[in-house]
């Protein structure tokens, strides 16, 4: 992650500069000062992250007989009410789900994500908050055993096999998810939700103030980029064996 990255090379400037490399010493200095600044401003998180976010369009009101919606995250709080049980990132990807599955009538709705340190699983959580959304029980398949994305396409695939389907989740997830569905056989319709950055355009001057918020989106995007080209070499390794 570019973070520890950034503190990897700060220590390293330390030793360097400790050992008497002055001058290289200001060089490291200033390389991670500069790369933690343009890495937590604006314009470069959306030249980094917009192009997994827009990689997809948008449902366009595809008649599909099943809406998958992936595992996020969630805590359960007995404190909080229903709508408090599911992160911010998982609550915009039922909502998502939730939307499609009424505007397609007969449609299940499909949820799926196992829960390490809960009583409840992910899937079981969404499926909580769905029901209090109006989405009859019964329209909704729960599978809490998927611990990451690809058992999830793998779990759905043997299910969903020769139907349609949409996926739901993050802008930012879509292009690995699809991937690993796609390998498994299965064709979804792409129903990006949960966008964290918009389309380029004119960058105001508030815009180059580093924020922790924008490093996080450099951080997500960082990781799906990793995801993407590990899923893509365990294809590779696979194909070759």
């Amino acid at each position: 992650m570019p973070l520890p990255i950034i503190i990897l090379l700060l220590t390293a400037t330390a030793l360097v500069w400790k050992l008497g490399y002055r001058r290289l010493g200001r060089v490291m200095l200033v390389s991670a000062c500069l790369l933690l600044y343009l890495l937590s401003v604006s314009p470069v998180a959306q030249w980094i992250a917009a192009p997994l976010e827009f990689a997809h369009p948008p449902y366009r009101d595809q008649a599909v007989e099943a809406v998958i919606v992936l595992g996020g995250a969630h805590r359960s709080d007995a404190r909080k009410p229903v709508t408090s049980l599911l992160s911010s990132t998982s609550m915009v990807r039922l909502s998502e789900g939730v939307r499609l599955y009424r505007q397609n009538p007969g449609a299940r709705l499909c949820l799926s994500g196992y829960g390490p340190n809960d009583t409840l699983s992910q899937a079981e959580a969404m499926a909580k908050v769905a029901i209090a959304m109006g989405v009859p029980a019964q329209d909704i398949r729960i599978e809490s055993g998927p611990r990451d994305t690809r058992e999830e396409a793998m779990v759905w695939a043997l299910q969903l096999q020769g139907q349609s389907v949409a996926l739901v989740t993050s802008a930012m997830h879509l292009p690995r998810a699809l991937y690993l569905f796609e390998r498994e056989g299965l064709r979804p319709v792409p129903a990006p939700t949960h966008f964290r950055t918009g389309a380029l355009g004119e960058f105001r001057w508030h815009h180059w103030l580093p924020k922790a918020s924008t490093l996080a989106i450099v951080e997500s995007a960082w990781h799906e980029y990793l995801g993407l080209l590990w899923a893509k070499l365990m294809t590779f390794t696979s194909e070759a064996g």
